[in-house]
């Protein structure tokens, strides 16, 4: 019994630090993503950045109109465009672009309403890693009602409207042709697949 107990130990010892080497290595630039947010395309990769163009396809849930009974929701599509690939500060992976597209609206059932959102958006993102990146936007909609009266509180607006644009965001690379979307904050939640171009 006790030569037993002498290999299990000596076997641990030998094992054990082999097993710690292994966990402490830095993750490789083959794909994976770097913990430490210091490899190849993290947050602290300070080199040339190039981004793409990328079409994005959302549903919403317009929080905004959600006082007119039901579950109102929102179609999207957005271009987006790359304007600063390395974006405002010099030590972090930034990037600043345009999105612009285009929404449509449904409200409630108890009043149903439409309309067509015309959205010119600023996105500011710090890219974590090469598949992970977070995101603020800020913009303005021009709004087109063409279905409902679009009282809210007993005031009724007429036909055109226009809308702040407030959310972050965040964005998951799944493959080189699929990103996973996701948007809070006003006028609502957002979910979405980009296809970078």
């Amino acid at each position: 019994m006790r030569p037993v107990v002498l290999v299990l130990a000596l076997a641990t010892c030998l094992v054990a630090p082999t097993a710690r080497a292994d966990d402490e290595k830095p993750a490789s630039s083959g794909g994976s993503v770097d913990p430490s947010l210091r490899g190849p395309g993290s947050l602290s990769d300070a080199s040339p950045q190039r981004r793409h163009p990328m079409l994005s396809f959302f549903l919403g849930f317009p929080a905004g109109y959600f006082g007119y009974g039901g579950i109102p929701f929102s179609v999207g599509a957005r271009y987006l465009q790359p304007i600063l690939h390395d974006g405002f500060v010099p030590s972090l992976n930034d990037s600043l672009s345009v999105e612009a597209g285009v929404d449509l609206y449904a409200l409630g059932a108890s009043r149903f309403g439409a309309a067509l959102a015309i959205p010119i958006e600023a996105m500011w993102a710090l890219h974590f890693s090469t598949k992970f990146s977070g995101y603020l936007k800020l913009g303005a909609a021009l709004e087109i009602r063409f279905l409902g009266d679009w009282c809210w509180a007993n005031v009724c607006g007429g036909v055109l409207g226009a809308g702040i644009i407030a959310q972050l965001g965040l964005m998951y690379r799944i493959t080189d042709a699929i990103t996973l979307r996701a948007e809070l904050g006003y006028p609502g939640l957002k979910l979405g697949i980009g296809l970078p171009l």
